[in-house]
Formats: structure tokens, sequence, C-alpha cells
């Protein structure tokens, strides 16, 4: 997921301020595998609100169905 994280340029930018190669190296590396772990892109993000909204919908259909055939059953139960 850190596509978008590039680990060079972070690197460059560490040394350029005077850290170590093999500290900013280290650091890119942790960095890197932190924005792996606990980011989620926009697009993974967009796909799972999208399956979301159809387990929604779903359900709702599926509930609406439900309360309509008890309605129905209630009714013939009346008369």
């Amino acid at each position: 997921m850190a596509d978008n994280f590039d680990s060079v340029a972070f690197m460059d930018t560490l040394t350029d301020g005077g850290m170590p190669e093999k500290q900013a190296k280290a650091l890119a590396s942790a960095m890197f595998q932190l924005i792996d772990t606990h980011l989620v892109t926009k697009n993974y993000l967009d796909m799972r609100l999208a399956q979301l909204k159809s387990e929604l919908i779903q359900w709702m259909v599926g509930v609406v169905v439900v309360q309509t055939g008890l309605t129905a059953v209630l009714f013939k139960l009346m008369h």
C-alpha cells in the first residue's frame, strides 16, 4: 500500500539535512513498513466503501421483503 512513498527521496532529504546515510536508510525502511502496514490508499478505501454500500442495500432489501411478508401474514390472520 505504500506505492506513493518514495524512500530514496526521503533518504536524500534526511542525508541532505545532515543525518548519516545508514541512519537515514533505517528510518526510511521503518517509515515504509509503517505506511505499508497501517495506511490505505484512496482507491482501496473507495472500493471497500462501494462493497459496504452494496452489502447494506442487500440487507435493507431483505429486511423490506421480510417485513412485507410478515405484514401480509398478519393481515391474513386478522381476517
